[in-house]
């Protein structure tokens, strides 16, 4: 169980590690040059031993053309040795000595036109040369010693013999002998009959000239060394050791392989008939020549087919690992998606074509009271109320149809809860198209509690509105008051005391300066307070706003804001803008009013143009100012104090518009449009409210 277990653990590390694109191509790819890299060397090793076995076939019928055509001489040979054997072994009937001048002439007959024997003689029993086909007379010379003479004399069975190699001692040629007995009628052993085989002539028959067939050579049965092509003298006569004919073999050819530097194929044929052995020998290296050259073309191919293998290999590594990256940051990026869907306040619903659902976050399970798994592949309808339902798909067909870039479109829409409650939705929908499939995510907000906190802030303010309007009119109403009471009362009696100084004044005798003067004194303080009754009791409500109009009212004010701050004005008032109303000729005035005070407190300037006229049923006025603008960044109600805030709500309380910039001289514009027929938006109900208050305060 072991083995099995550490083979089953070793084979799961083996996927996991595949598992992984970049090593599964660099493991292809290895593979890939691999295989390539071993299939040329399997074609190569079977080219050469291809080439070995052609090799080997055409030296083995090189040595079947070369043995047949030595056998063919050899049989030349033995034809010429044997007959004259016959001959000279008839000798004694005919009474013709072996030595006479006609066996000289038959001799050197026989060998006519047979370059390969270069000597025939005759040896008699005793081992003397007694004739030749050379010279005659021939030296007699003793060869008694000779191996084949030695052969001859002790073997009865006349077969052929061929010595070992010599150098002939005339010419000092390589030659070797080949003979045969000389016997008498009666069996008696009479001589041998000699010849000379010259070895150049069997070198030349064997020089083919084959590059890769080398060396060809001749042996004796014992491994004597009779020819070689190319020659090489210090190996002729040697012997050496030969690979045995076969047991049944019929035509004497084996093959040896040999080792070494020189390493190849050595193929024997023994001669028939004759006591010789053919050696044909091809070497590996020639034979090898156009397998090297075809074997450089194909690791050549091999090579830059590997090297194209491994640089596709690579690029695809690269791209498979700018994907991998591409992937693992896509994979964070939806998982990032995924969480922030997940974990979105708000609901986040998307739909295919078909209005089905097809992702629902948990925002969303929360605000509908359904679970994903309800929602998954539902109609979209299923949350819309039903009167809201065809108007919502026509919508979003519409949308789609538009054919318009992918955009996102807002809406307020209501929702459908699962227990049959309607909400109110703010929703955003946007389309985009993924792999040809169009889908809509709408990014839903229950705007249930801001609709409500909507409608509280409203009632707040529309309350703090008629509140403001209604302190506005009882302020009003209480400057006309005190205006009134000042002038009715206070003034009346400054007057009565104006009266009794000057009737105590004349009453008093010349006696009594001191009290005179004082008197006088008293009337000019009291001229100034009446003076200064008179000041406040217009600036509380001027008299002529009531008795002459908006107009008058707003000319004495600039006259006198002019004589008072010494800034030059430029009035340009429309004298049809008495058609307002009181309450809003009362705005216009304090308006006016408040922005000539805010001039000379803070703007420093020099020149002031005001307008006032009536255009198209509005009334409109503007104030410009060549002073110092307020800063760039600042709220012009906050830069202004409570100024602008009064303003504002004077505008407000008509409908109106009040616009505060900068002029074209560099200080302030205000421009003020009140449209005719709006009236104050505080009810009677406040102004008597407003009235009350004033009497009890």
């Amino acid at each position: 169980m072991a083995p099995t277990g550490t083979m089953n653990a070793t084979l799961a590390r083996v996927r996991h590690w595949v598992q992984s694109p970049v090593r599964a191509v660099l493991l292809l790819g290895a593979i890939a040059v691999g295989m390539v890299l071993f299939a040329t060397e399997i074609y190569l090793l079977d080219l050469k031993r291809h080439e070995l076995r052609h090799a080997v076939e055409e030296a083995t019928s090189v040595s079947q053309i070369i043995g047949d055509q030595t056998t063919r001489a050899l049989q030349g040979v033995d034809l010429v040795v044997s007959g004259v054997a016959e001959r000279i072994g008839s000798l004694e009937q005919n009474q013709l000595a072996a030595t006479d001048f006609l066996v000289h002439t038959m001799l050197k007959s026989r060998i006519a036109g047979m370059p390969h024997i270069a000597a025939l003689f005759l040896v008699d029993a005793e081992g003397t040369v007694i004739n030749a086909s050379a010279d005659f007379p021939i030296p007699q010379v003793a060869v008694a010693d000779r191996d084949y003479f030695q052969f001859h004399r002790s073997n009865t069975k006349g077969e052929v013999f061929i010595g070992r190699p010599l150098v002939n001692r005339m010419g000092g040629e390589w030659t070797v002998h080949m003979s045969r007995r000389i016997d008498r009628r009666d069996g008696r052993f009479a001589g041998v009959v000699v010849a000379a085989l010259n070895l150049d002539y069997f070198e030349q028959l064997h020089n083919l000239k084959l590059e890769y067939i080398s060396p060809i050579a001749l042996y004796l049965k014992d491994g004597r060394l009779l020819t070689r092509t190319p020659r090489d003298e210090d190996m002729i006569g040697r012997a050496f050791p030969l690979l045995a004919t076969p047991a049944g073999s019929t035509d004497g050819l084996r093959s040896e392989r040999v080792g070494g530097d020189t390493s190849g194929m050595v193929i024997y044929r023994d001669i028939a008939g004759f006591p010789l052995t053919l050696a044909v020998s091809t070497l590996d290296a020639a034979a090898l020549t156009s397998w090297r050259h075809n074997a450089v073309t194909l690791w050549s191919g091999a090579g830059a087919m590997a090297t194209f293998i491994a640089l596709i290999t690579l690029l695809l590594v690269r791209e498979l690992k700018r994907e991998q990256v591409l992937a693992d940051n896509l994979t964070q990026t939806g998982e990032t998606l995924r969480a922030l869907v997940d974990t979105a306040m708000d609901a986040i619903v998307t739909v295919d074509m078909d209005q089905r659902v097809v992702l629902f976050n948990p925002a969303a399970e929360k605000m509908f009271g359904c679970s994903v798994g309800e929602a998954i592949g539902a109609s979209l309808t299923r949350f819309l109320p039903q009167r809201y339902r065809s108007s919502h798909e026509r919508h979003v067909d519409g949308f789609h149809e538009s054919r318009s870039p992918p955009r996102a479109i807002a809406a307020e829409v209501f929702g459908l809860r699962s227990n049959g409650e309607e909400f109110p939705v703010e929703s955003t929908i946007s389309q985009v198209t993924v792999g040809g499939r169009t889908l809509f995510t709408a990014v839903l907000r229950d705007i249930s509690e801001r609709r409500r906190a909507e409608a509280t802030v409203s009632a707040t303010n529309a309350e703090l509105r008629r509140l403001s309007e209604s302190l506005i009119m009882v302020r009003e109403s209480e400057r006309t008051r005190i205006a009134r009471e000042l002038h009715d009362e206070l003034g009346q009696q400054l007057l009565r005391l104006r009266l009794d100084l000057s009737s105590l004044s004349g009453r008093l005798h010349a006696s009594q300066p001191e009290l005179e003067h004082k008197i006088t004194v008293m009337k000019a303080l009291l001229a100034d307070t009446v003076a200064s009754v008179r000041r406040i009791t217009t600036e509380l409500r001027p008299p002529m706003l009531d008795d002459l109009g908006l107009v008058a009212a707003a000319e004495w004010l600039v006259d006198d804001f002019s004589q008072r701050s010494n800034i030059a004005v430029d009035v340009d008032i429309d004298p049809t803008a008495t058609e307002c109303d009181t309450d809003m000729a009362t705005a216009v005035y304090r308006i006016l009013q408040e922005a000539l005070t805010n001039v000379a407190r803070h703007a420093a300037a020099s020149r002031v143009s005001v307008t006032l006229q009536m255009e198209n049923d509005v009334l409109y006025l503007a104030i410009e100012d060549n002073g110092h603008d307020m800063h760039p960044a600042a709220d012009p109600v906050v830069s202004a104090g409570n100024g602008l805030v009064g303003m504002r709500e004077r505008v407000h309380m008509f409908s109106g518009r009040l616009d505060v910039g900068r002029s074209s001289s560099g200080g302030v514009r205000i421009e003020v449009h009140l449209p005719l027929g709006q009236h104050s938006i505080a009810t009677e109900s406040d102004s008597a409210a407003g009235a009350q208050f004033t009497e009890e305060t």
